[in-house]
């Protein structure tokens, strides 16, 4: 009778076992299938997005970056550089351009590894980034102009500042990153905590295609928080984001993150640059010292740090609000 018993137990465990192999197994096979579609679908967005949009500057190592201009009748510049990861500059700032395009002439500038620009034959050192960024405006014959940046833009932008303090008019920060927020008690802030978690996120789900399923399922709707793109350009942009996303320059940017943090760690903004911070309330709330850690960056006496309510893509949740306090900030006499 006990025989029967454990004959029948081990058969049950056997066939437990067993439905799971088929469950492994089946879901292993939607893995392989959206991996290879997902190349498929790399390609075809590839050729969909070609020449949308902008002009191409080669750096010295052969790389094309990105560029686009909108031209105004102001003698002032500004260029306009994103957050990490940001699948077209081009597309997620054309309302924020257009909005501020009176007072500036603005290049948006998409780094190698960004939008319609080429992978990085180089490393991804805030060095090499300023270098091409600054080889860029040389081309371009400009020689004096403002640096717009978001997120870890903020970052570039502060070491720029340093390297080349008499081109650099002024600075405005949309909710940008400072060296010293790694010093928070907070695991994201944190850069090899970030650069770990996008390792994760590059197996798990741009390697395998589910990272453009889930966007292809949300459609073009996160892109109505821009409001001046055509539907065509929505549906260019939604590839963008399918297809750019944690490419391999990309990945080193982010493996490059610490050491990036590191060299800038001890730096301010010259003197003779005066900041525009626009931070947002999530932020803050979210990490106490993050007002303080970017008024500790500033020198000139016309800087302003200011927080407004909203989330970290302030250009997107708190556009009035953003659009206003550039509008209200003056630094010159």
């Amino acid at each position: 009778m006990e025989k029967k018993k454990s004959g029948k137990a081990r058969k049950i465990v056997k066939n437990i076992f067993k439905v799971l192999g088929i469950i492994l197994a089946v879901i292993a096979a939607v893995i392989v299938i959206l991996a290879i579609r997902n190349v498929i679908k790399n390609s075809s967005d590839r050729k969909k997005c070609e020449n949308a949009y902008g002009e191409y500057y080669t750096t010295e190592s052969g790389d094309r970056i990105n560029y686009t201009f909108y031209d105004s009748d102001s003698e002032k510049v500004a260029v306009i550089l994103p957050g990490y990861g940001c699948a077209s500059v081009h597309y997620e700032f054309d309302s924020f351009a257009k909005a501020i395009n009176d007072d500036y002439k603005l290049i948006l500038v998409e780094p190698l590894g960004y939008g319609l620009s080429d992978e990085a034959s180089t490393p991804r050192t805030v060095e090499n980034y300023c270098s091409e960024l600054h080889g860029l405006l040389s081309s371009l014959g400009y020689d004096k102009y403002t640096l717009i940046a978001h997120s870890i833009g903020g970052i570039y932008s502060l070491y720029y500042a340093n390297e080349y303090p008499d081109e650099v008019e002024a600075y405005i920060g949309i909710d940008s990153s400072a060296p010293h927020q790694q010093d928070a008690d907070i695991w994201m802030a944190k850069p090899k905590n970030t650069a770990f978690l996008y390792k994760l996120m590059n197996i798990g789900l741009s390697k395998t295609g589910i990272y453009r399923v889930l966007n292809e399922l949300g459609g073009t709707a996160a892109f109505d928080t821009v409001p001046t793109l055509t539907e065509d350009e929505k549906e260019k942009f939604l590839a963008l984001t399918c297809y750019t996303a944690m490419n391999k320059t990309q990945m080193d940017e982010m493996a490059n993150i610490e050491d990036n943090f590191k060299k800038t760690y001890d730096l301010k903004f010259p003197e003779s640059v005066p900041v525009l911070y626009v931070l947002c309330s999530s932020n803050t709330e979210m990490m106490p010292g993050w007002e303080q850690i970017h008024k500790d960056l500033v020198t000139n006496p016309k800087s302003k740090v200011i927080v407004i309510e909203g989330e970290h893509y302030l250009h997107y949740t708190s556009f009035d609000a953003l659009i206003n306090e550039i509008d209200n900030w003056s630094y010159e006499d």
